[in-house]
């Protein structure tokens, strides 16, 4: 049998997994991933440390021997996507990869969709992606104005997966789905070098790669890299995908209106469509590139996933067992006796289905009878609203995948499909980005003859829920009070970081 290699480098954690013929995980290696915050709105990462902890984790497959080396046919690279990762001439780290979530483009951000929209627009307009603090081109844009002593020594700007495989196979380049955040034409598929003009950047455009395609073969593994961690010398590495446009992949997602998402850091949410059917430009939209050719995804990845979860373990709930919240949430009825929370928890606000770089989590509707179980399912319908709040284009006969940490949850996954009104199907195996990398390896190198028999071989689901119609009609109710609370909260969100602001300002003797 043949088998491949993924390796997903996500923002929490770094795996390399092996993959049989049948889209079995066959092993996975893995290794926690540390984030620099500086205790502000700055998030990082010590690239060095990143690719070192990529080598880590092939070198335990590798001993484990479960596998010979030969017969890994081919590697597939995902990552997180956006940020920024300079490296000089040498290949070097100029410095901390600026990370997807990272907050500092604030004023750059403000400069082109309050003071000067028409330029925000045609961002918009022409990448397809909003102007969003984690977008390269926007990190470029802060980089000359506040560290143009370190970009100028720069060589190239990559993306997370990028900088992997570089370290991989010394072939310095990106591919399209990466790209595609922000950085590419959506007509032409080339960089916007017209918009690197408008945004005063041009000067930088041959740090930027052009890209190529998902299921290139980029290159083979370094002598070098094979000899320190027992891969095969000439295994050849694909170009590999973003971590969202490769887990669509891996749940089998490659056909017009299928839709997923990924209970994660970030709950990105997907639906897949053909060209002639994308609004580039049209408001709360964001459309990326699927690894499939003629297919792109309209996808909304918000920036606050499972940290609301992490904060309600740290902070209300009495248990960090799962088994004991499922329990919890399920003994309170829906709604939560009117208790609605929204999930904007992370420090730079939020960016789906909405930019707004102020906006905080919060409860509405808490009184002296609220309970803490009431409190913890509402923050687990918060999260099931604000996927609906992204979703608002599905279609409803669709079958929704779900994947990521979040849907070992049943009652969250059957929550999500009564929100939704959709059935919802859960996947066998873990490593859904890493698969897709995989299959789109095994497309290009044969041992499939297509996408769909990739899918159909490799793609297995464990479980399928099917909403409670009774339920979702509550939901309808409550997600329109979850909007209208989300969108008058935008004021106060502005007011409070004002307010913040002027406290700060004020010395105490």
């Amino acid at each position: 049998m043949d088998y491949i290699m993924g390796i997903d480098v996500g923002t929490s954690n770094v795996k390399a997994v092996l993959f049989d013929e049948k889209g079995t995980e066959i092993q996975v290696a893995s290794r926690v991933s540390e984030t620099i915050n500086d205790g502000g709105n700055n998030e990082e990462q010590d690239m060095t440390i990143v690719w070192e902890k990529v080598k880590a984790c092939i070198t335990e497959l590798m001993d484990s021997k479960v596998v010979a080396a030969e017969d890994i046919k081919g590697i597939g690279v995902t990552g997180q996507g956006e940020g920024c990762w300079l490296i000089d001439k040498e290949g070097k780290p100029l410095q901390n990869a600026i990370l997807w979530c990272d907050g500092r483009a604030v004023a750059e951000v403000h400069k082109i969709t309050e003071e000067h929209p028409e330029i925000g627009k045609l961002y918009h307009r022409t990448t397809g992606t909003p102007p969003l603090l984690g977008n390269q081109m926007m990190l470029l844009r802060w980089m000359k104005s506040h560290r143009k002593d370190v970009l100028d020594k720069g060589y190239k700007i990559l993306f997370c997966k990028d900088w992997i495989r570089y370290n991989l196979t010394g072939k310095i380049g990106t591919e399209i789905t990466d790209s595609f955040t922000s950085l590419i034409d959506a007509q032409t598929g080339k960089i916007a070098e017209d918009l690197m003009k408008e945004l005063d950047i041009f000067e930088y455009r041959d740090y930027l790669p052009d890209p190529v395609d998902s299921d290139e073969v980029v290159g083979t593994i370094l002598n070098s890299v094979a000899e320190e961690t027992g891969l095969a010398k000439g295994t050849p590495v694909v170009a590999g995908a973003l971590d969202t446009s490769a887990t669509a992949i891996g749940l089998g997602a490659i056909h017009e209106k299928d839709a997923c998402v990924i209970l994660g850091t970030t709950c990105a949410s997907e639906m897949v469509m053909r060209k002639e059917d994308c609004d580039f430009g049209a408001e709360n939209s964001r459309y990326e590139k699927h690894p499939i050719k003629e297919l792109y995804v309209e996808l909304q990845p918000t920036l606050n996933g499972t940290p609301n979860i992490d904060w309600m373990l740290q902070n209300i709930s009495n248990t960090k067992d799962f088994t004991e919240i499922d329990k919890m949430v399920e003994s309170v009825p829906v709604g939560c006796g009117g208790v609605v929370y929204h999930p904007y928890i992370s420090v730079a606000g939020e960016r789906a289905p909405f930019y707004h770089p102020y906006a905080r989590a919060s409860f509405f509707g808490i009184s002296q009878v609220t309970t803490r179980e009431q409190l913890i399912r509402a923050v687990y319908e918060g999260l099931s609203l604000s996927i609906r709040d992204c979703l608002q284009n599905v279609d409803k006969h669709a079958t929704l995948y779900l994947a990521g940490g979040g849907a070992k949850s049943p009652v969250w996954a059957q929550m999500i499909a009564d929100v939704m009104g959709m059935k919802v199907m859960i996947p066998a195996g873990k490593e859904l980005g890493a698969k897709g990398v995989a299959l789109i390896a095994g497309v290009k190198l044969g041992i499939y003859r297509s996408y769909e028999e990739a899918v159909e071989k490799a793609c297995v689901f464990k479980q399928t829920y099917e909403p409670n119609l009774k339920r979702t009609e509550k939901y309808d109710l409550l997600y329109e009070l979850f909007r209208q609370v989300r969108i008058h909260n935008q004021q106060i969100w502005d007011y409070r970081h004002q307010m913040n602001k002027k406290i700060q300002a004020i010395k105490e003797d």
